[in-house]
């Protein structure tokens, strides 16, 4: 089913003369799973983004559908148990993004630490009590030899003992494109680079529609929908401030900075969640990807622009000294860092509460007097069920409209790309594709891996073989770009080699090798002048400056 730039054009011709049940302003994974609701209930739903889907929070977290462990710190159990709860959830609609793993949390004796060697077992046994965790992936605890035996590079001195536990891996830029693709898929009308720039009144000063602007082409247009709901995250309250009502500040964003370096750099074989050694009440993630490694993040207060975050010297100094500290024979300095990126949590504003590691990362809906309904906070992982709890305002708000739409358990609607067959043995699924990819030209290395990213979409890529070969570029990596052209709605090069492929970061001499070709088949596909093609040739030669951090070193 294409979901390609003439399909953002159609979508926009629709949004412009078709009244919508529901609008959502935001296209990160809340806005995105509230669509796939809403569509699999069969109501006429839009969605408008005015970055690129995913391209705010919902493509610069940890990449980790997590419960939250260190929210049992802060007693936040009934978060915990909800959430945690989730990761299987996704896990089985997504198999080829979400998959479980053992993580370590290794126990050290040392001034600030989290968790000492009794609460670490007691914390690990809650975790797996409140998510339900299966007996095949309970936790255990082994001593420091076995710990340093499977994690050699980690700090030896006061390292106790080791904690391995259940957690989740995952892409979240992935994740919020499969669930686009399947509200898509379902029935509503999406668009990326389309912003709401006001609100349309009737004449008891009610919501009815909003006025867009389509950043791509600078034309202005307007949408009505019965509801709207504000799903924008840290930008919750830029949006609040368009409306008639009133606007309380509600959201207390923070910052969160990840480094990424060569996996010889920083050899670790599983994702390790650590204090930081700091006696700041802080933990870290380090994780494998690839033959790379990655680390963060930071927490702090933020104020500026939203769009794109800054990293500053501070937060290079502090991840590097906490990484440094926890690895013995680890020495990283700013120019091991390879990309970087930083991003917004959408917290919501806790009076009580000034330490932003403290915040709940609960999620709260509110309607505003003239009828918006803004939904703030949230993680990632409860994306399903922040979506359910906000189609109970929603029904609320439809009724007063003699609106109904029969309920639907998302549980069981698999994404895009999720329809592999036994959920048991993805690897299985793997090797049933490879024989395909082999017949294309393709490698085994380069087939296992299209399985793995693509899932059961595996095979829509395999069947633009023919025009990825027209394209002056490696295989693999042309069948990628045509199937983004076609199916995933990439408007910019940024959107493929940040969003579509993870390029930007975790491949940035790729994306500088393919930049050049990559422009060219956009300036064919998108029929640009030569000034468009400078453009966006600045603005991908910008993102690789900022996410190397060139500028520091």
């Amino acid at each position: 089913m294409a979901f390609s730039a003439q399909t953002r054009k159609e979508n926009i011709n629709k949004l412009k003369n078709e009244e919508l049940d529901l609008l959502v302003i935001g296209g990160g994974i809340t806005g995105a799973g509230i669509a796939l609701h809403g569509a699999a209930r069969g109501s006429q739903v839009g969605l408008v983004e005015m970055q690129d889907f995913a391209g705010g929070t919902s493509s610069r977290s940890t990449k980790l559908v997590h419960g939250g462990l260190r929210y049992l710190k802060q007693f936040d159990v009934e978060l915990v148990a909800d959430v945690a709860k989730e990761r299987t959830v996704i896990g089985k609609n997504a198999p080829h993004v979400v998959q479980p793993s053992y993580m370590l949390m290794p126990v050290y004796d040392e001034p600030g630490a989290s968790f000492n060697e009794f609460s670490a077992k007691v914390v690990l046994h809650l975790y797996d009590y409140l998510a339900e965790v299966d007996e095949e992936w309970t936790h255990y605890m082994v001593d420091k030899e076995s710990t340093l035996e499977e994690e050699p590079a980690l700090k030896k001195d006061g390292l106790v003992s080791g904690g391995f536990y259940l957690d989740y891996t995952n892409d979240d830029a992935r994740l919020t494109i499969e669930i686009i693709k399947k509200a898509h898929e379902l029935g509503a009308v999406l668009t990326n680079y389309v912003k709401a720039v006001d609100f349309l009144y009737d004449e008891t000063n009610q919501l009815i529609g909003i006025k867009a602007l389509d950043i791509l082409t600078e034309e202005t247009f307007d949408i009505h929908a019965k509801v709207i709901v504000n799903a924008s995250g840290p930008w919750s309250d830029e949006v609040r401030k368009q409306t008639a009502g009133e606007t309380e500040q509600k959201m207390y964003p923070t910052k969160g900075v990840h480094f990424v370096v060569d996996r010889d750099k920083l050899p670790v074989n599983r994702t390790i969640y650590t204090d930081t050694g700091q006696e700041d009440n802080r933990m870290i993630f380090i994780i494998p990807r690839g033959n790379k490694t990655y680390f963060g993040t930071t927490d702090t207060p933020f104020e500026g622009p939203y769009e794109d975050p800054e990293v500053t010297e501070e937060d290079i100094e502090y991840l590097l000294k906490a990484v440094n500290h926890r690895f013995d024979k680890v020495n990283l300095t700013r120019e091991d860092i390879e990309s970087s990126w930083s991003g917004l949590r959408p917290l919501i504003q806790d009076e009580n509460n000034d330490d932003p590691s403290g915040i709940s990362r609960g999620h709260d809906v509110f309607v505003e007097s003239d009828g918006l309904v803004t939904i703030a906070g949230g993680k990632l992982t409860d994306y399903r069920r922040m979506a359910e709890d906000v189609f109970k305002t929603i029904d609320e708000e439809w009724e007063k409209k003699s609106l109904s739409f029969e309920p639907v358990d998302t549980k069981t609607i698999p994404l895009s790309g999720g329809d592999i067959g036994d959920l048991s043995d993805f690897s299985a699924f793997i090797q049933s594709k490879r024989e395909e990819g082999l017949s294309i030209g393709l490698s085994e290395k380069e087939a296992d891996a299209l399985a793995d990213w693509y899932g059961s979409n595996v095979d829509q890529l395999y069947a633009l073989a023919d025009k990825a070969k027209t394209f002056d570029m490696p295989l693999s990596d042309a069948l990628q770009l045509a199937y983004a052209l076609e199916h995933e709605m990439v408007m910019t090069p940024e959107d493929f080699f940040a969003r579509r492929t993870d390029s930007l970061l975790f491949d940035i001499q790729k994306m500088i090798d393919l930049k050049e070709k990559v422009l060219d088949i956009f300036a064919k596909e998108r029929d640009w002048s030569e000034e468009d093609s400078r453009y966006w040739k600045e603005k991908i030669d910008e993102r690789i400056k900022e996410t190397s951090l060139s500028h520091f070193k």
